[in-house]
């Protein structure tokens, strides 16, 4: 049986959607597990009601995830290209466009100009807070464990028949990937829930999609992933973890770029850490991931930098970053994220005792 989580906001996405004859949808940058999954879960509900749906995203999925896009129809979901004619009739002739898992122009990369240049309605479906203002129809619910959670709630609220086996695929991908297999806080017994019917809707063994997301490292990655292990510091009495990544690193190793996903999730496990951070070094700047347990909201750290995000995974870029210079404001920028109690931390707001605790690392981040 459905659980449908319905709201006057997705309702008004819902039938935006239904009044479209062509549907053309985005997500962002290097589209990961629940962008893809929602992207794909959509269009193929939709394609299934007999619209014209194309898939424009700013650069191609990871290799991890090249079979869920092989599955799909021909030409559904593709890589953006400026100046590619039958990509830019999509966009002109495009009834609504629809942005998921990402509520920033900046995140959408190289498809935000035609997206907001288009002169179409925008809608989005996200479950980041803080969205930018220009959407035009927008459901955002932070409570929701994934982007994916609300497009089965959408697509079922259309009609449960729609979520056959690519459908339901689709789904359970974005919703096991955004929720850690599961184990992050964000993950409710309605995710559970909603995980139990997908699975019986598509007849789904999760086995096998596990495997080819997570089991296919190559060895070039394992020695990636030994080279990385090997840069992990500690800060502030152990409660907060770095690693780094380089370009020489990959390159020496063998590893493929997006072999890098993953890695930070072995300085988090560290026995007392509560928050981490993994910086890559790319030609443009320094990626950064953030990562905490529990209690412990990192996305307002990740706003001093330029990002955002969910409280226990957030992420920034800084253009043209050097790496150690990068490592240190960050570092430097901690003690309020995870030396201090969570809701100081949101507000800003220090009590005596957080204060003592941070005079206690001051100076100290070894």
């Amino acid at each position: 049986m459905p659980l449908v989580h319905d709201s006057p906001d997705l309702a008004a996405v819902r039938e935006r959607l239904l009044a479209a004859d062509r549907v053309v949808m985005t997500t962002h940058t290097r589209p990961d597990g629940d962008a893809l999954g929602t992207e794909i879960a959509v269009a193929r509900a939709l394609l299934a009601l007999g619209k014209t749906v194309t898939v424009l995203n700013a650069d191609p999925a990871p290799r991890t995830l090249d079979w869920l896009v092989e599955e799909q129809p021909e030409g559904l979901v593709q890589t953006y290209e400026s100046g590619n004619l039958a990509q830019a009739t999509a966009v002109a002739e495009a009834d609504v466009l629809l942005v998921c898992d990402t509520n920033a122009g900046h995140r959408m990369g190289d498809t935000e100009a035609p997206f907001r240049q288009a002169g179409k309605p925008v809608l989005l479906l996200d479950h980041h807070p803080d969205p930018e203002g220009w959407f035009d129809t927008a459901c955002v619910r932070t409570d929701a464990a994934a982007a994916a959670e609300i497009a089965y709630d959408l697509i079922v609220g259309i009609d449960p028949e729609l979520v056959d086996r690519a459908v339901a695929t689709a789904l359970y991908v974005g919703i096991m990937t955004d929720t850690g297999s599961f184990r992050y806080g964000a993950t409710t017994p309605r995710t559970h829930a909603i995980v139990a019917d997908v699975l019986e809707r598509g007849d789904l063994r999760p086995e096998p999609i596990h495997v080819a997301i997570f089991d296919g490292r190559s060895r070039g990655g394992l020695a990636l992933l030994g080279t990385a292990l090997g840069t992990i510091q500690t800060h502030y009495g152990g409660r907060l973890a770095t690693m780094f990544v380089t370009g020489d690193m990959i390159r020496q190793t063998g590893a493929l770029f997006d072999e890098t996903e993953g890695l930070i999730n072995y300085a988090l496990g560290l026995d007392g850490v509560v928050a981490a951070a993994i910086f890559l070094d790319i030609p443009s700047g320094v990626k950064i991931s953030f990562r905490s347990k529990g209690d412990v909201p990192i996305n307002g750290w990740a706003n001093q930098f330029g990002g955002g995000g969910h409280a226990n995974a957030s992420g920034a870029f800084v253009k043209n970053g050097q790496l150690k210079r990068t490592m240190k404001e960050v570092v430097d920028a901690a003690p309020p994220h995870v030396t201090a109690h969570p809701e100081a931390a949101e507000s800003g707001e220090m009590s005596a005792d957080d204060l003592a605790l941070l005079a206690q690392f001051k100076g100290s981040l070894g």
